[in-house]
């Protein structure tokens, strides 16, 4: 069992946290204050090579590892989990065309939008406002007519979609089937997609979300990804993967906190010493930090799975609740160590526990990941022998 980081992730690993410290942390805070899209750090992130790093060789990106992105989305969550979220939407929003799309398909609508010179982003379009985590009840359609599909209905909480230049829909071509019924379609910007309603949300201001709205969009018939009725199992798939990123970007988050309080309690004099000397505080930081160290190797190990092949629901499910979970109450943490101080906005510790909260919501609430993670040790168990049993009613019966 090895635990060590190859050359060229290590080497990754290393410009991740340099490009976090000089292009991130240090203006999270004027960045969050102006409440705008952060290009030109992404356009940055973008030249650096720190984007789009899942895309195949053949369709002209980088090929890395899942393990290769959570190592940039832990590193760019410690300085700013909103930027980190825009950096690693395409992630996401090209997921479900990577594990299903042809190479031809990729070539022709992926690869113009992470080889040019500006950088590009993709919408990942699933949720919508009656639906939420019920895919089943996904409203928006899209009906065959001839050689195309016309696509009507309207997505929130969309990242990044006002500067999308391809939106992954999540879309309905035969709504009595309900799951069985859900289609993916790649759906290029036009006038017939438009964007509604721009969230104002309580943290992650650096990045954007919004409704969109398909008002008869048509898509010429390739760009279907994969078959009809195949939308639900390619969602699911993509989530198992890309959960792995938001816990990466969560661990990001919880190992901040600990650094912060941790630089706070070695300064901070109370009685004559150090605050951190005190066990009260010193307990505090010590489980802080191992929920930001166990949150690390549950995220690479869910994708390090991912990166074998091997199936990782529960895993990636346990990466995402734990780390998400970690990272607020680390933040709050932080906050009670550094006592008034941890509430002042000039400080970054507020903002933390504001951006961590939306950790445990988006990309599948922490309470779905439970219900994903239960329900494969369910499974697991349903006939397992554990080799104990007892004798009940006269018989060699499991313990009930």
């Amino acid at each position: 069992m090895d635990f060590s980081l190859s050359d060229k992730e290590q080497k990754l690993w290393d410009k991740a946290k340099a490009f976090t410290m000089e292009h991130i942390t240090p203006h999270a805070i004027e960045l969050e204050k102006r409440n705008e899209f952060p290009k030109d750090v992404v356009q940055k992130a973008y030249e650096a090579g720190l984007m789009n790093l899942h895309i195949p060789a053949e369709a002209g990106g980088p090929g890395q590892s899942l393990v290769s992105e959570t190592l940039v989305s832990e590193a760019t969550g410690y300085g700013d989990a909103g930027v980190a979220t825009t950096i690693m939407c395409n992630n996401l929003a090209f997921a479900p065309l990577v594990i299903a799309a042809t190479i031809d398909q990729l070539k022709t609508y992926v690869r113009p939008l992470i080889t040019g010179k500006e950088v590009k982003f993709g919408a990942f379009c699933l949720t919508e406002r009656v639906a939420g985590s019920d895919a089943g009840a996904v409203a928006t359609r899209a009906e065959k007519d001839g050689d195309e599909y016309v696509i009507t209905g309207m997505k929130c909480f969309i990242t990044s979609a006002p500067q999308a230049s391809l939106f992954t829909v999540f879309a309905s071509t035969q709504p009595e089937l309900k799951n069985k019924g859900l289609s993916v379609l790649m759906v290029p910007k036009s006038k017939a997609v438009k964007i509604g309603l721009i969230e104002n949300k309580m943290g992650q201001k650096n990045s954007v979300q919004s409704e969109v709205i398909f008002d008869h969009a048509r898509v010429p018939k390739d760009c279907l990804v994969g078959k009809e009725g195949e939308g639900f199992k390619i969602a699911m798939m993509t989530l198992d993967k890309t959960r792995a990123g938001i816990a990466a970007l969560a661990t990001g988050v919880a190992q901040r906190a600990v650094d912060e309080a941790g630089k706070f309690a070695n300064i901070r004099q109370q009685f004559g010493q150090s605050i951190g000397n005190f066990q009260g505080i010193g307990f505090m930081l010590a489980d802080m930090g191992a929920r930001a160290a166990a949150s690390r190797q549950l995220t690479r190990y869910a994708a390090w799975l991912a990166d074998k092949g091997i199936r990782n629901s529960k895993d990636s499910a346990f990466a995402k609740f734990f780390a998400a979970d970690a990272a607020m109450q680390n933040a709050i943490d932080a906050a009670q160590i550094m006592g008034g101080y941890g509430y002042l906005s000039e400080y970054p510790v507020e903002k933390l526990i504001r951006d961590a909260k939306l950790l445990q919501i988006y990309e599948g609430t922490n309470q779905v990941q439970r219900v994903v993670a239960s329900g494969n040790i369910l499974k697991e168990c349903a006939n397992l022998d554990t080799g104990f049993h007892v004798k009940y009613d006269g018989r060699d019966a499991p313990l009930m």
